[in-house]
């Protein structure tokens, strides 16, 4: 894989006073959208990996599908009547989960974002992917891809999720640049398979000359890839997508997605961890933290599925 989108990047650093400097043990909550999803394994190994390294007492919790917004709330207003430390969410609506962010935080809990951020300036880091420059990488890329013309179909997630918004806005931003590429539908999959499944089916009867697919996060392209493949229309619709999932491997490798763009929840997930427990102690930390992506075409693709275990 070829890094494209440096690591690390940090933007301004903020401290807050030492709480309780000599407590026994911190505990920390990470809040995902959620549970379910190689996507949220790989972070969930992260901080947990982090959690035994600096000795804090780790709790993963979220709810069981990334719509469920009211759930997540509930899980962090829950979280706090415990009396948490600290929290890391990845908001599954940026607007919405503002009031209990910002409750926690007038509480003394100090909370970062994961993943995805809020619209909100009392949390103290953001940790994730710079999501309009991926978002634009992968414009450049499906762009190429088509030739710099054709029909376009962008398969969103769940509405309201800031991360999405951003990579939408990006991609945007790079194909108009190319007069001849047109956006002919965009869609939300829920972050549901089969609803990117059936949207897709559904553009491929609307317009058989679609040269291209954007599937803004995990599920858009290996919906898309399922119904373009019954179609037999491989390599004919060019898709580029997000998170190197199985699925999503295997469809690359077979030549179904031509590009992934591919984030590090593993680094995400040991980061929150890692700088909530450095704030807990009055140590600065980062505002910005870009974890970086990679883009997988299906070559590369054919040599992780030969590298990973069987």
């Amino acid at each position: 894989m070829v890094c494209l989108l440096s690591g690390g990047l940090i933007a301004s650093l903020i401290t807050l006073p030492a709480i309780q400097a000599q407590k026994k043990q911190w505990h920390i909550a990470i809040v995902p959208k959620a549970l379910t999803g190689e996507y949220w394994v790989r972070c969930k190994k992260g901080a947990e990996a982090a959690a035994k390294q600096f000795g804090v007492r780790l709790t993963f919790v979220g709810p069981s599908a990334e719509t469920e917004v009211d759930k997540q709330i509930d899980i962090i207003e829950n979280l706090l009547t415990r009396g948490v430390d600290a929290i890391g969410i990845s908001p599954c609506d940026g607007k919405a989960l503002v009031p209990v962010i910002e409750k926690a935080v007038s509480k003394g809990v100090p909370v970062v974002t994961v993943d995805s951020d809020a619209k909100t300036n009392k949390r103290l880091s953001y940790i994730g992917t710079n999501n309009e420059k991926a978002g634009e990488l992968a414009g450049q890329e499906l762009a190429k891809l088509i030739g710099g013309k054709g029909k376009v179909l962008i398969i969103q997630g769940v509405p309201g999720a800031e991360n999405l918004m951003q990579r939408v806005k990006g991609f945007k931003r790079a194909v108009s640049k190319f007069p001849q590429i047109k956006i002919v539908s965009e869609q939300a999959c829920q972050s549901d398979l089969t609803r990117a499944l059936e949207i897709t089916e559904n553009a491929l009867r609307a317009h058989a000359d679609l040269a291209g697919i954007f599937g803004v996060n995990a599920y858009g392209a290996p919906g898309a890839a399922q119904a373009v493949k019954e179609a037999g229309k491989v390599g004919e619709v060019k898709i580029v997508g997000f998170d190197a999932i199985p699925t999503t491997l295997r469809y690359c490798a077979e030549g179904v997605v031509q590009a992934i763009v591919e984030q590090r929840p593993y680094r995400m997930g040991y980061l929150a961890v890692r700088y909530l427990k450095e704030a807990l102690e009055g140590k600065k930390i980062p505002r910005i933290v870009d974890t970086g992506v990679d883009i997988i075409t299906p070559e590369q693709a054919k040599k992780m599925l030969l590298a990973s275990p069987k």
